[in-house]
């Protein structure tokens, strides 16, 4: 039965284009076409001559064949124009969604720069697409408000009629961000989302246009920016005046100290002077308290010369005639203070464990101020050799020849011969322990006796050219013996003993809460060269035989007070018998220098800034034998060191 009336046409084309509007693009080549043509002519919408016609044109196209059917069915009063219109425009649209593979790809087509087809082609799962967009905004390939878009299309049966707003219009701007991964990738992710269905060819195609225009500029302002940067380079470089190389080599450094300083004396320390008994233990000052002002300044250089040789230069406040003290006293009428020559050496390293030094350098021994004070320096050679036994085990062997008095009219000059045995563990960073032993022998320091009872002065080379005081002392010449009481002048006195020293030293620090550490030390001497017979013989009486000393410390806090608010407490006792060292050179503050004298040292040391730190130090100490001397000494020092 044919619909004769043109309302029921209508109803029926509208309900059949409606209900099947996708099936028109989707069936296009399935042969769909043909079945809803037999349809509209077996309801009498068409005519079997114009179904003909409509197979024939949509045999050639799909889309031509899908819009002649629709102009056929406006003729035909069956639609309207605006309905035409839209069912034109989703056919086209799913037509485009339905296609897997690009066209370029289906006719066998190169792919385009960029597109991988094993992977952009992969169906993937919807959580995973959502990372994709997010890559392609960070790396300014889509703006926010794109990626926001194509967000919104994910999971739902998007079609460009649905959504008004295309993506990567002509002349649409989007914020830079800029591109820092491989272009290969971006091109391929751009891909994934037009196989996704989220994007159209023609959105994909604006969206890679416009990523690889992207690249392009910023590849020529990358260019243009090195260029300036060289060329600025350059200008600068032409500028600027080269710094030598041989700058780089120099080392500077050195410290200031201000000290206040008060010796205090005993009321019933023994005399200033005691003529009858002169040869012994002289005394200076013992019962006049002072308080003064020093000042310590030094300066030292280093430059490496090659890679295993180094020099070195240092200068210091003090004087020529005082071997254990760089202090310039204040107090002089504004004189201006010496500036000497202190570090004068080579230092040359053939291997990395074997150090050899020749000039006058620093001290090379382990030891406290037991023997040595902290200020001497030695001139001469001296050779150090540290192998590692063991990871944790270090051993150390040093030897030296340092001349100590020198003279042009005598073969007696007198000289230290010495050497040093030890050995260094480490446990864990937490324990460190050394221990060594030292022998030091000094070659013709004793005095000789004029034997001329009518010439003066023959053997007073032997005397010893400085001394603190302590050390057993004989006079050189008789008729100055003789006569001194009248005369009033002390005489030229000369070593009675022998000093061959021998020396243990050890040491234990333990950081036993860090940074907090505890350091104990421990430091005996004996001089072993000492003779009864021959000091008897030379002072005229029996001399007791003093020659050990000894020295304990603990100190507690952190291990270095260079830097504000870090500090350290130290406890020493101290014991020197008269000729346990040569007292020329052992420390110069605890009982203002010297043997014959034990007692106490208390310290503290407090940091303020970097590199500035506060120290103070008490000294309390009596004679051992002999006439009273009780001496305290009190030091306060500001530190700078540079």
């Amino acid at each position: 039965m044919r619909f004769k009336s043109k309302f029921a046409c209508t109803a029926l084309a509208s309900l059949l284009l409606v209900s099947s509007g996708s099936a028109l693009a989707a069936s296009s080549t399935d042969g769909g076409v043909d079945a809803l043509l037999e349809l509209l002519s077996a309801k009498g919408v068409i005519t079997p001559e114009e179904g003909a016609g409509l197979r024939e044109k949509s045999a050639g196209s799909a889309s031509t064949g899908i819009k002649a059917m629709l102009e056929l069915l406006e003729s035909k009063g069956a639609i309207s124009k605006e309905e035409a219109e839209a069912v034109l425009k989703r056919s086209v649209a799913k037509t485009k969604r339905k296609e897997p593979v690009p066209e370029q790809l289906e006719a066998g087509a190169e792919p385009k720069e960029g597109e991988a087809v094993s992977e952009a082609n992969i169906k993937l799962p919807e959580k995973e697409v959502r990372p994709v967009v997010e890559v392609l905004r960070e790396q300014g390939v889509l703006g926010s408000d794109e990626a926001e878009q194509i967000r919104e299309r994910i999971g739902k049966a998007w079609t460009p009629s649905e959504d008004e707003d295309f993506i990567a219009l002509e002349n649409q701007e989007i914020e830079y961000n800029r591109t820092s991964l491989p272009k290969e990738g971006l091109l391929s992710n751009i891909a994934k989302l037009r196989h996704q269905a989220l994007i159209t060819d023609e959105e994909a195609e604006r969206i890679r246009k416009r990523f690889l225009h992207k690249l392009s500029l910023e590849q020529v302002t990358d260019s243009i920016a090195a260029s300036m940067q060289d060329k600025m380079q350059m200008e600068v470089a032409g500028r600027i005046i080269p710094i030598p190389e041989w700058t780089q080599r120099i080392k500077i450094g050195g410290d200031l100290r201000l000290r206040y300083r008060a010796d205090l004396f005993d009321r019933n320390n023994g005399p200033f002077f005691k003529p009858d008994q002169f040869a012994l233990f002289p005394l200076g000052n013992s019962t006049v308290d002072r308080s003064y002002a020093q000042i310590r300044a030094r300066l030292n250089l280093s430059y490496k010369i090659t890679d295993t040789l180094e020099g070195a230069l240092g200068m210091a406040t003090g004087n020529t005639t005082n071997p254990v003290s760089t202090n310039a006293t204040l107090g002089d009428s504004l004189n201006k203070k010496n500036f000497l020559l202190d570090l004068a050496y080579l230092k040359w390293t053939p291997l990395p464990e074997l150090t050899i030094w020749g000039g006058r350098f620093a001290n090379p021994w382990f030891c406290t101020d037991l023997v040595w004070d902290q200020d001497v320096n030695f001139d001469g050679l001296a050779l150090s050799w540290k192998p590692s036994i063991t990871p944790s085990l270090n051993a150390f062997f040093t030897v030296g020849a340092f001349p100590i008095q020198e003279y042009d009219l005598s073969g007696r000059d007198k000289w230290l011969y010495a050497g040093q045995l030890g050995a260094n563990y480490t446990w864990q960073d937490k324990l460190t322990t050394t221990l060594a032993a030292a022998y030091y022998h000094f070659y013709n320091v004793t005095g000789v006796k004029n034997s001329s009872t009518t010439v003066s002065g023959l053997t007073d080379s032997t005397r010893p050219a400085f001394q603190q005081r302590g050390n057993t002392t004989f006079f050189v010449d008789n008729d100055v013996f003789v006569n001194s009481s009248s005369s009033g002048f002390d005489g030229w006195k000369g070593l009675a003993a022998d000093y061959n020293e021998l020396n243990i030293s050890a040491k234990v620090d333990y950081a036993f809460m860090d940074p907090y550490h505890l350091t104990l030390i421990a430091d005996y001497v004996n001089n072993i060269g000492y003779n009864s017979a021959d000091v008897n013989a030379r002072v005229g009486q029996a001399i007791k035989k003093e020659t050990e000393g000894f020295q304990v410390g603990l100190t507690v806090g952190h291990p270095d007070t260079r830097e504000a608010w870090k500090w350290k407490l130290m406890l020493n006792y101290k014991y020197l018998e008269a000729d346990a060292v040569l007292d020329a050179f052992t420390d110069s503050d605890f009982h203002l220098g010297g043997t014959n004298a034990k007692g106490w040292i208390f310290g503290a040391d407090l940091g303020v800034a970097k590199n500035v730190w506060f120290s103070t130090r008490w000294y309390t100490a009596n004679e051992i034998t002999g006439y009273p001397m009780s001496i305290d000494v009190f030091q306060f020092n500001l530190n700078a060191r540079f």
